[in-house]
């Protein structure tokens, strides 16, 4: 069933190009013979959509889509993110930076120094900042009010990636064609006082993968055709949030050829497109209206304007943050099971790196205080977490609060690891293996969540 519901609020978009030079250091599979980018794909970007309020008390929010993998070192993302709070003066809760988490974008690691291309890297951390401030302010400054319309759709581009394979007797990442998968494309339509759409966000859960260790040009992976796709269709920048994706990717994935990327976001796009032209028009519902006599008694339906009440409810603007304490494992595992061959010297040197920076971010505390990000956006819900929680999470917490639309961002404000569930633990899984916390991680962090937004 369509879930609706509306933000009315001051909103501003804007938007820089990322697209990191060709050259810098890009490796972000173990499996890849090559250590920077020869071209690029598709341009990366940054997207700001910054939310006012309009009334008191008075709020402003800045969400940012970021075409990056991910921040092997945690310190240079706190400092990025730092760094566009100082120059734009807003609090910290209320700036999102949400990555698409890209597996073909550069290596963002201020660490990494005796690499082909790692040269490239610290002056390219410095883009980013200035490239997110200014389109932060940018969208902040062109605010004007605007009525934002939540739905959702369907798209079968996920698929659970949790294989088991008979051949060598253990789990691998990929396909798994038995098992579910959550299919939600949340959508939101902003419109202004002109009926004109201002932007679109489109948030879904599935690993941008498809482009693997045989790529090696810098892409946005599907991320970039879906973008330019809906971007086609509405004339209005597009806004894609990554959710929690922990056990799903695409199906198909884990190749070199660009144009399967394109594929499979115009699938996303397509589906997503089916979910925007459903919505209603803006702050109107879809009521029943009253029976006609025909040769049936017909029961007719149409728009009507929303109430008062409701109008007040949507303006209101929120924010807050929790921390959750999650425990632990004494020492990093190994990514590969005992019995694995581990003969390839460089995808060993690779995962050796990965666990040395792990540790370093982590530090040496046995619990890690991990925040969750919760704001309200009048009818909408949003939650925001660092790590990539499995798909369950999203689909518990809008089964809860199946009454309102519920945004759920993973990879937000840095990341460190997996969040699965518990009965996945001593299965042998890649996600099981590379979190850095122990079993009951994801079912802390949902009733964390819970929590977080009943408080909205």
């Amino acid at each position: 069933m369509q879930t609706c519901g509306f933000t009315h609020c001051s909103f501003g978009v804007a938007r820089r190009d990322v697209t990191p030079p060709v050259g810098i250091y890009a490796r972000s599979w173990a499996a890849a013979r090559h250590e920077a980018a020869d071209g690029i794909h598709r341009p990366l970007t940054a997207t700001a959509a910054v939310f006012c309020s309009l009334h008191p008390p008075y709020q402003t929010l800045a969400l940012v889509a970021l075409d990056i993998g991910w921040f092997p070192y945690l310190p240079d993302e706190r400092r990025i993110r730092s760094a566009v709070l100082q120059a734009t003066g807003l609090e910290e809760d209320a700036l999102l930076i949400n990555f698409s988490h890209t597996h073909a974008g550069p290596c963002v690691n201020s660490q990494v120094t005796d690499k082909p291309g790692a040269d490239l890297i610290a002056p390219y951390i410095e883009h980013l900042i200035d490239a997110m401030t200014a389109a932060v302010i940018e969208a902040r400054d062109s605010a004007a009010p605007a009525w934002i319309t939540y739905g959702h759709g369907r798209c079968s581009l996920a698929a659970n990636r949790d294989f088991w394979a008979p051949d060598i007797g253990r789990f691998a990442c990929g396909y798994n064609p038995p098992a579910p998968a959550d299919d939600t494309v949340l959508v939101a339509r902003v419109t202004g006082d002109d009926n004109r759409i201002i932007a679109t966000f489109v948030n879904y859960a599935c690993h941008p993968t498809t482009l693997a260790w045989q790529n090696r040009l810098l892409s946005p992976d599907y991320v970039g055709a879906m973008r330019e796709t809906l971007e086609s269709i509405y004339g209005a920048p597009c806004l894609f949030l990554y959710g929690a994706a922990g056990d799903l990717g695409p199906r198909e994935g884990f190749v070199g050829d660009p144009a399967v990327a394109d594929r499979n976001g115009r699938q996303l796009a397509y589906a997503a497109a089916a979910a925007f032209e459903a919505l209603p028009p803006p702050a109107s519902r879809f009521v029943y209206t009253g029976v006609v006599a025909s040769g049936a008694n017909l029961a007719t339906w149409d728009y009507r304007p929303i109430d008062d009440a409701e109008r007040a409810r949507c303006a209101t603007l929120l924010y807050r943050s929790i921390s959750v304490p999650l425990q632990r494992k004494p020492a990093l595992e190994p990514i590969d099971p005992p019995g694995v061959d581990r003969s390839d010297p460089i995808a060993e040197a690779e995962k050796a790196l990965r666990r040395r920076l792990l540790q370093a971010s982590l530090g040496d505390d046995p619990i890690y205080q991990m925040k969750l990000w919760f704001w309200r956006l009048g009818d909408a819900l949003l939650v925001a977490c660092p790590n990539e929680a499995y798909a369950r999470m999203q689909v518990e917490l809008r089964a809860r609060f199946h009454r309102q639309p519920v945004l759920v961002l993973g990879c937000t404000n840095g990341t460190l690891g997996y969040l699965p569930p518990r009965d996945v633990y001593g299965s042998g899984l890649y996600q099981e293996q590379q979190s850095p916390f122990l079993p009951g991680c994801l079912e802390q962090t949902i009733t964390a969540a819970i929590t977080g937004l009943e408080s909205l």
